[in-house]
């Protein structure tokens, strides 16, 4: 009998955990539904259609164009952001030879919604896409520990804030920089980590049906399970488990190839790599040759490679005719730093959101050039559609906006404009001029957040994994909101400073609410 109670138990546990889990995961949250990101019209309109050349001008260079980005990499994880710890001498020669923006954002706090928002330009909510997109394996067993995940999360035990995507992956109505480069005549190569849709299963989420014409790498981050290497349509390996220490190698060795093969001819390389994502594995050139401990080895490779990619560029004669572009999905995890300033990954204060950001083109972009000027990488889009001589397209909100005269030296700074940084469902923060609002800050599966301490989990744990707000007085509540920060007098956002500018703190949280509603009329920007 007692056995049997138990099993009773056990089976009840588990269904309420499931139903708790659902009720978490109705996709309403703040006024978004699930159905706003399903338009099967729009999904079958050629790209053709929405795109067209622009009138012929300076801005018309079709330069080729190479996007490198970084996995989890740190705002100071670059020599030239003052790390000591880690070598990187090839992206620091990178930036003296180039443009360095100092207050470059990614367009999320995390990986799949700040590739999105890379991508198509667009605010990651636009297409439904708030968190990590995970194997869409669908078995009972994932289920039920992410929907028990959300129950702890509820009682406030971890914050898995942002946990649960409207959609499986990247919408096929949405349009990616490779679909609007090849309508320019660009050959285009994705390779790497893709982490928009696990096409492994959901074959509709590949990289060439997005636009590439050619892929090798992972369908999703290399920490997930299983994650399969992949070249053009055929899986290649299903699980590569914990032997990736090859990876990055070969990644670079693919670009290079890919580069001396389309010399002569417009391209577009998008070299999405897995480092410095834990877990790290450098390869065995690289294990132990930093500082900075297994993740400093990582960073050191990623360097290597893209001093790599640069020499084949040099090799193949094509310096003045290609546009490169070097940033990070999100700050740094644990391991990273995000060079003095608050928060890390998951988080809407700048050590989430803030990046590394260099662009070479030599001859077109002046040398040793830094900005301050506040831009996000829903600009990349704008700015290379429109070196390829393309309008943008006509039937959607395209929410990044041209940076090429400030890119090219043409604009010492931009013209103010908000910038909003989202994060699960909603807007968290507004950045215009130097002014900083975060109304709310949800974390990444953050054990026991300090301004959870109300929860049952917290009540629970505190005093044990960690001293609560008022036990020290050294440790501020979070509970006050909305925050606001000058970021130019204190770019470390140590400072709240909205209770000694209220109207200023007024005026932005009703332009963040405005945003807000204007945005759930119509996320998906359609015109």
């Amino acid at each position: 009998m007692r056995r049997g109670g138990t099993l009773l138990a056990a089976v009840l546990l588990v269904l309420l955990a499931a139903w708790l889990g659902r009720s978490a995961l109705a996709p309403v949250d703040h006024g978004i539904d699930r159905d706003d990101f399903v338009d099967r019209q729009r999904a079958t309109e050629p790209v053709e259609q929405q795109l067209r050349a622009a009138p012929t001008g300076e801005s018309s260079l079709r330069p080729n164009i190479i996007v490198i980005l970084a996995d989890d990499l740190g705002y100071g994880d670059l020599g030239i952001q003052g790390t000591r710890s880690i070598d990187t001498p090839h992206l620091d020669r990178l930036a003296g030879e180039g443009l360095r923006l100092t207050e470059f954002y990614a367009s999320a706090p995390v990986c799949s919604p700040s590739r999105a928002g890379l991508l198509t330009g667009r605010y990651p909510l636009r297409s439904g896409i708030v968190a990590a997109l995970q194997a869409a394996d669908d078995t009972l067993m994932r289920k039920l520990m992410y929907r028990a995940g959300i129950v702890f999360s509820k009682l406030g035990a971890v914050d898995l804030a942002g946990g649960d995507n409207a959609v499986r992956g990247l919408p096929p109505s949405e349009i990616t920089l490779a679909e609007a480069l090849g309508v320019a005549g660009y050959r285009s190569m994705a390779i790497g980590k893709w982490h928009l849709g696990d096409f492994t299963r959901l074959p509709e989420y590949h990289p060439s049906n997005h636009g590439f014409d050619r892929f090798v790498g992972f369908n999703l981050s290399n920490d997930d399970w299983p994650v399969a290497f992949w070249r053009d349509r055929e899986e290649i390996v299903s699980d590569i488990g914990l032997d990736q220490a090859h990876y990055t190698r070969r990644f670079t060795e693919e670009a290079v190839r890919f580069v001396e093969e389309s010399a002569g001819r417009p391209f577009f390389l998008y070299l999405a790599h897995k480092d410095p994502h834990q877990p790290f594995f450098p390869s065995e050139a690289f294990a132990g040759r930093s500082a900075g401990g297994p993740y400093g080895d990582a960073v050191s490779e990623l360097d290597w490679s893209v001093g790599q990619v640069i020499a084949a560029i040099r090799r193949a004669g094509i310096a003045e005719n290609t546009l490169v572009v070097f940033t990070s999905d999100n700050g740094p995890w644990y391991e990273g730093s995000p060079g003095g300033l608050r928060g890390r990954k998951g988080q809407s204060y700048e050590g989430g959101f803030r990046v590394p950001f260099v662009a070479w083109w030599p001859g077109r972009i002046p040398a040793a050039a830094t900005s301050d000027a506040p831009t996000m990488n829903i600009d990349l889009f704008p700015t290379l559609v429109g070196l390829a001589g393309l309008e943008l397209p006509a039937d959607r909100v395209i929410d990044g906006e041209d940076q090429w005269p400030l890119w090219s030296g043409g604009r010492e700074s931009a013209p103010p404009r908000p910038l909003y940084f989202a994060h699960d469902y909603d807007f968290e923060a507004l950045r215009l001029g130097s002014w900083k609002l975060i109304d709310r800050n949800s974390h990444y599966v953050w054990p026991v957040p300090l301004d959870k301490t109300d929860t049952p989990g917290g009540k629970l744990l505190a005093g044990r994994d960690y001293r609560p707000p008022g036990a020290d007085e050294g440790v501020p509540t979070l509970g006050r909101w909305p925050l606001l920060y000058d970021l130019g007098l204190d770019p470390e956002e140590a400072y709240d400073v909205a209770t000694t500018h209220p109207e200023r703190t007024r005026a932005l949280r009703e332009s963040l609410e405005a945003w807000r509603r204007a945005f759930r009329e119509n996320p998906r920007g359609w015109r």
